[in-house]
């Protein structure tokens, strides 16, 4: 009886709540993808009100909403995140870089950025570095997001100790530890909460900033090769957020011992200059340690994910230049066959640790620093799905993987009530096949269908 009493009194409730609230949007007959669990849970109903996910339920109550969306069974997932940009990429597109971007055409920029990755399903994306002189603009649009517009968030620029020469555009000069401590404190009370460590930061200010930024609750990323510092290092310091997957083989690189060898393997495969092709001596460098000493990458992944580390992709930039990528290649002609075969044969050795770190537990998550980014973030979904990772891990990586390293994913990442309402409906699910990751989506960005040119990639 007791039972029968609280069904009943459950059902009033909601009953109750949807007659008294009205929805933006009401999405039925969705198939959610749950980001958190990797599961698909069928038959879904997702309130949307003011921008924010409201409820998601399998109930069949009638509620009051303003749109409808039929999804007919049709897979929804959130929207992408990126969490590896540079404008700089997008901009130089159009011309020389700009030493301050113009009052007068900031929404157009704004635009360029918005249309080289939303219309592909990426709703948030991660600044990694720019001119400090953009900043106030770049800083202006994180804080006021708007529907028809890329989500972005932003550090400084990426911090790099003093040179003889000046800085990359995308970079900011510290000259000493207090230097570094008092940029870090710059950008705080600006109100950035992540930070950026470049590999060309040398320890005592990589360890200043690092401890400023941490003392303040900061998020902070460091982009860690060369061999200026390995991860090792920096793992000791206390950073768990790393760029770049293709930097794993620098932190087990030994310059004493591996560097005439490798040399002369260079030389037996290659013509004089083939180096200046960075892609294709950081793959060379990953076959020459798994020929060599495989067992130093797993220590070194293994450190990562007893550090709970988190790693970006960025791995359609290693595979372009080969012709390997997907929709956009350019390949390096200056290779003849038997070269370029080598080359994507390397890029399956690469892929392999990638898959290692993954299977063992290491969150990758998206991060394409590329200029196409909107093309090169489908590119590597599908190179992941060619390297054997299932559909739902790549969605993961591409969603709560990126929201949860940005310390975002109280906003982002996942199709759940209090979320914001960006969201991926799928006219053809990866789940039947992973090729359908260049399928098209509608894109719903704050709650509101994204009105812009969604782009067909199949």
């Amino acid at each position: 009886m007791k039972t029968l009493f609280f069904a009943l009194a459950f059902f009033a409730n909601l009953t109750s709540f949807a007659q008294s609230q009205k929805f933006d949007l009401m999405i039925k007959n969705a198939n959610v993808f749950d980001s958190r669990t990797g599961k698909v849970l069928k038959g879904r109903t997702i309130l949307i009100k003011s921008g924010i996910i409201t409820e998601v339920t399998g109930s069949a109550v009638k509620y009051i909403v303003t749109k409808t969306i039929d999804a007919a069974g049709k897979l929804v997932s959130p929207g992408y995140i990126d969490t590896h940009i540079h404008p700089t990429d997008v901009f130089r597109s159009y011309g020389p870089l700009l030493e301050y971007l113009p009052k007068d055409s900031l929404d157009l920029y704004r635009q360029r950025i918005t249309d080289t990755y939303l219309p592909y399903g990426i709703t948030t994306g991660m600044i990694m570095g720019h001119s400090e002189k953009w900043l106030p603009n770049i800083y202006g649009w994180q804080n006021a997001p708007a529907a028809d517009q890329l989500d972005l968030y932003t550090v400084g620029g990426a911090m790099v100790s003093n040179q003889t020469r000046t800085p990359y555009i995308n970079h900011s000069m510290v000259n000493s530890p207090a230097e570094a401590k008092q940029k870090v404190l710059e950008y705080y009370m600006l109100g950035l909460k992540h930070i950026k460590l470049y590999w060309k930061l040398k320890r005592p200010e990589f360890e200043a900033a690092f401890k400023t930024a941490d003392s303040l609750h900061m998020k902070v990323y460091a982009h860690v090769d060369q061999n200026v510092m390995q991860i090792d290092t920096a793992l000791k310091i206390g950073v768990r957020n790393y760029e770049h997957a293709l930097t794993l083989v620098n932190s087990v690189w030994d310059a004493a011992n591996d560097e005439a060898a490798f040399r002369a393997e260079m030389k037996k495969f290659y013509k004089p200059g083939a180096e200046k092709n960075g892609q294709l001596e950081r793959l060379e460098m990953f076959r020459f340690i798994h020929d060599r000493r495989p067992e130093a990458m797993n220590v070194l992944i293994d450190r990562l994910l007893k550090n709970k580390a988190t790693l970006s992709t960025s791995i359609h930039l290693m595979a372009e230049p080969f012709g390997a990528a997907y929709l956009i290649n350019k390949p390096d002609t200056s290779l003849n066959l038997a070269q370029l075969a080598r080359c994507k044969e390397n890029i399956k050795i690469f892929m392999t640790y990638v898959k290692q770190a993954s299977d063992k537990g290491l969150t990758l998550r998206m991060g394409t620093d590329w200029p196409n980014g909107g093309q090169a973030f489908i590119s590597e979904q599908l190179l992941l799905a060619d390297h054997g990772f299932s559909t739902a891990r790549i969605l993961q990586i591409a969603t709560i993987n990126g929201a949860t390293a940005l310390g975002l994913d109280d906003r982002y990442g996942s199709v759940a009530k209090g979320k914001k309402a960006d969201l991926l409906i799928w006219d053809k699910s990866p789940f039947d096949n992973a090729k359908n990751f260049s399928a098209t989506k509608t894109i719903i960005k704050d709650g509101v269908v994204y009105a812009g040119k969604t782009v067909n990639t199949n």
